[in-house]
């Protein structure tokens, strides 16, 4: 549709009582501004995929590759909404298909304009949908749904943070694909896997807000969740496949997916507001490409490179090991350096409270720490200079969601907002930040919350006793970026900062409105949409000084990360975080959270150590000081010795999306492919019992014509092992011995 269009849309709207706004008079229009023909239906191709489009608008047909077309149902519905009148199909000058249609809600007594655009673009068909308002503001579940003719063969994957297939006793080959290696109670199941359909429910990030299960201090550790809008459908016998994509640039608030074993799959959008004078513009794509799930994830981060590609210049140099200290003594840094340490998290406390990361203080001048003792700022970059002259990164601890210690409610303030002291955190909080203290809402259920002092209509408690924050108030959001700026000015030593507590992101602001989001009947402003808003400021205020932003996301949403670089997660210890973090930083350094050594022992320490190497993720190392995760000693610290050196060969990797990259003969073992800037390096990791060699094959147009080293290096041995290779065109096989059911491959060109 023409921008003419929807302007003559938008002024008859605005003109018009509810209702008797005119379909005729849309085809008036669209007839005046663009030369169109109705049709009764209309096929649109691209590279691999081809549609078939009904004259209702539903796609029910596709053909990927040079496969049969196969009937589908795929279309847009909204809950509590029927088709007022007879929807017009048209087909424009660039090739587009174009529905509009009038959707209306008798219970809640309004109505919108459903205008959909499917546009063939070189690699996808481009699926965009405008719902125009005509009434009051309102909500509604926007559902986009197929219904797909599975077979036997027939394979789905989404960004999980794991599969839930199932398999039966007899199942064999999915019991082998998806075997929990890891055993204990984190339990890891492969996520690389294309698995049957079947029956789930999965989460966008996090499982999103109710008030009778609002799960306040949400973990990423037990529930159904994907963490990229995607899913691809992959047939392997006829080594076809096609991808959905949402556009991670939608203000999508909230989203569930929902499948079936018969083949239907529902993306599920909640709390958009739809309103009179507003468009709603949501976007997805339509691709088709071979049986790889790799070729999805490929096309959407060459689409979406902001989310998937790192802004900060040295950002790929921070993959390693972590740790999360506040040790500023002397140490060992041979001995880190072997175990892949790389950055610290500082865990320093060197706040006086939550959310006065720097005081207003001169660079000399000391202040009581949050932990204990005393610092300064001048301290705190000296402690980072320390660390940059030995080899490492030290990130400074950042939070926007919470403020303060021991606040109480309610409070009334002593002196003026000009006069009120940073030292006292509750006149601070109530004298300059009321406005984006997050209050409960009363209809909350708070049984089982685990900080006793929340209550309806007071603020959300946290850990010591501090509140929830908005970071989209206007006065909090400046505090905060002016936070940021003088991190940048006053540590110049540090690479950044670490965002904590993405968990509270998942709430409403009951008090404040985004302009874009409807909860419970009411504009409410999502922090969702307050820390994207937050973000493009912060962003570019640290990449331009050449910093870094690295999160601790507990929501595992990809447009959350539109200006971060990094992750650090703090339950990787969890099969699910680690699988989710590590597919949101496949071209972004990825650090997991390692809770203590009883975790790796009760698992087994390669198979912990072999999974993280698999996912392209750093586990924690044990380090003197750190908070609440791994510390030193020495049975501990062989482990890392141990896998070390496979670690470090994975510094700044990025992974090889290429369709049919890498397999293994037989499937002895797993592997995955990255590219360093030394060369490729493939983990072949989880051999199976009693195997001491594979061969793996690498397929890559690249590989065509040169001359190549590979090494095979083993956890626990000091010198690589060369290996033979044999070349057929563009693919090389290789027989790779193994050590405790492990090697890392080295592939270099000379």
């Amino acid at each position: 549709m023409t921008t003419a269009i929807i302007r003559s849309l938008a002024v008859a709207i605005l003109a018009g009582p509810m209702f008797l706004f005119s379909y005729s008079q849309v085809e008036q229009d669209a007839a005046r501004t663009t030369r169109v023909r109705q049709v009764d239906g209309y096929s649109l191709n691209t590279r691999g995929l081809s549609v078939r489009v009904s004259a209702e608008g539903h796609i029910v047909g596709i053909r990927t590759g040079g496969g049969e077309q196969k009937p589908v149902d795929l279309f847009t519905a909204m809950d509590g909404c029927v088709v007022t009148g007879k929807p017009t199909l048209r087909l424009c000058e660039n090739g587009a298909i174009e529905l509009s249609k009038e959707m209306r809600n008798d219970s809640l007594g309004t109505a919108c304009w459903l205008v959909e655009r499917l546009i063939p673009t070189k690699s996808s068909i481009r699926w965009e949908l405008d719902i125009i308002g005509t009434g009051k503001p309102w909500g509604t579940v926007i559902h986009t749904r197929l219904a797909y003719p599975v077979k036997k063969q027939s394979a789905f994957w989404t960004s999980w943070g794991e599969p839930p297939y199932r398999p039966n006793e007899r199942d064999t080959s999915w019991q082998k694909a998806l075997a929990n290696r890891a055993g204990g109670s984190n339990r890891w199941i492969d996520p690389l896997i294309a698995t049957p359909f079947c029956d789930s429910r999965f989460y966008y990030g996090a499982p999103y807000l109710e008030y009778g299960q609002p799960r306040v201090g949400f973990c990423p550790m037990g529930d159904n969740l994907f963490c990229i809008p995607m899913y691809s459908i992959l047939e392997p016998s006829e080594n076809a496949g096609m991808t959905l994509v949402l556009s991670p640039e939608d203000n999508i608030i909230d989203l569930t997916m929902e499948t079936t074993a018969a083949g239907e799959v529902s993306f599920s959008r909640l709390f958009n507001r739809i309103a009179k004078g507003d468009t709603l513009r949501l976007h997805m794509d339509l691709v088709g490409h071979g049986a790889d799930w790799r070729s999805g994830l490929a096309w959407m981060s060459r689409r979406y490179p902001g989310y998937f590609f790192p802004k900060g210049v040295m950002a790929g140099r921070y993959g390693g090991t972590g740790a999360y200290s506040d040790h500023s003594s002397d140490f060992d840094a041979t001995k880190m350096k072997k175990m892949a340490f790389t950055v610290n998290w500082q865990a320093s406390f060197d706040f006086p409270y939550m959310g006065m990361f720097l005081p207003p203080v001169g660079g000399d001048e000391k202040w009581t720490r949050y932990g204990n003792g005393l610092t300064s700022i001048r301290g705190m970059n000296a402690y980072a200079a320390s660390m940059k002259q030995k080899g490492f990164f030290v990130f400074n601890y950042f939070n926007v969601t919470e403020f303060g210690a021991n606040i109480k409610y309610p409070y009334t303030v002593r002196y003026t907002p000009a006069d009120s002291s940073w030292k006292d955190d509750n006149e601070f909080l109530y004298g300059q930040l009321s406005s984006a203290i997050l209050k409960v809402p009363g209809a909350l259920n708070l049984k089982g919350i685990i900080y006793p002092k929340t209550r309806p209509g007071g603020p959300f408690y946290t850990w010591g006793d501090g509140v929830i924050m908005d970071c989209g108030d206007p006065v909090y959001r400046a505090y905060l970026l002016n936070q940021a700026k003088r991190h940048i000015e006053e540590i110049p030593d540090a690479f950044g900062i670490c965002i904590d507590r993405m968990d509270w992101l998942r709430m409403f602001n009951f008090q404040a409105d985004d302009g874009i989001t409807w909860f419970d009947g009411k504009p409410v402003r999502s922090l969702i949409s307050s820390f994207k808003r937050l973000l493009n400021d912060m962003g570019p205020l640290m990449h331009r000084a050449g910093k870094s932003i690295l999160v601790n996301n507990h929501d595992k949403r990809i447009d959350l990360l539109k200006e971060v670089d990094g992750i650090f997660d703090e339950f990787t210890y969890s099969g699910i975080a680690l699988n989710t973090s590590a597919l949101l930083c496949t071209q972004k350094p990825a650090l997991g959270w390692t809770d203590d050594a009883a975790t790796v022992k009760s698992e087994g320490e390669d198979a912990f150590f072999q999974r993280y190497l698999y996912m392209g993720m750093f586990p924690m190392c044990p380090f003197p000081g750190n908070d609440h995760s791994i510390r030193p000693n020495p049975l501990t610290d062989q482990w890392y010795l141990d896998y070390g050196q496979l670690m470090n060969l994975m510094k700044d990797r990025q992974w090889v999306l290429k369709p049919g990259v890498i397999s293994v003969r037989n499937d002895e073992a797993k592997a995955n492919v990255f590219k360093t800037p030394r060369g490729y390096v493939i983990p072949v990791v989880y051999a199976q019992n009693g195997v001491d060699q594979v061969d793996v094959s690498l397929t890559d147009p690249s590989l065509g014509g040169k001359h190549l080293a590979v090494m095979a290096y083993h956890p626990g041995i000091d010198d690589p092992v060369t290996v033979t290779y044999t070349r057929v065109g563009n693919k090389i096989t290789m027989s790779i011995p193994l050590v405790r059911q492990c090697s890392m491959v080295l592939i270099t060109a000379r």
